[in-house]
Parts: structure tokens; sequence; C-alpha cells
């Protein structure tokens, strides 16, 4: 991202086995979202600005968002309804509606 961005996934029942890195290059609101309010994000493994590693459990049709330079995630379209983290997740994501 090189702004606040706002990146949607594609259906996960299309896009099965594929992969997508997002990297976040500044300091704005960098979401991505799901394609629709059936799509998930499963649990994201990240640290909340200190020490500590936190698991974020996103509902149906939830974003995540970073706003920490140089963050970012790797998503793999695992199931119909479901992306999952394979990589990542360094730098703070936040669940978001």
């Amino acid at each position: 991202s090189d702004s606040a961005d706002v990146i949607t996934l594609p259906e996960a029942s299309t896009a099965l086995g594929c992969r997508y890195t997002f990297v976040c290059g500044t300091a704005d609101n960098f979401d991505v979202n799901p394609a629709d309010g059936t799509d998930v994000i499963g649990p994201v493994s990240t640290t909340n600005g200190s020490t500590a590693v936190v698991t974020l459990a996103p509902s149906a049709g939830d974003a995540i968002r970073c706003t920490d330079i140089g963050g970012s995630i790797t998503l793999e379209a695992v199931a119909a309804d479901l992306w999952v983290q394979v990589e990542g997740g360094n730098g703070i994501w936040t669940d978001v509606n």
C-alpha cells in the first residue's frame, strides 16, 4: 500500500489455493476485506504493539486493518468461505467491521 487503501479479496470459493501477500507501506489505514458477508478471514496471529502476540478472530464479513509501516500478512483461500493466514502477521493488525 502507498496510502489509505481498501483491498477486497476475491470470493474464496473461486480462488481456492490462491495466496495473496499484503504489505503496509504507510501508517494509513490499509484494509483487507473479504468478498462478501459470508467469507471469513480466519484467525490472525499478530502483535499488539509491544512484545505480546494476540490472535484476532474476525467474524464473517469483517476486514483486517494494518496501520504499521512494514506490516505484512499472507492469506490463502482454503475453503468455499474461508481465507487463512499462512505467513506473516508481522506488524499490528486489527479486526474491523
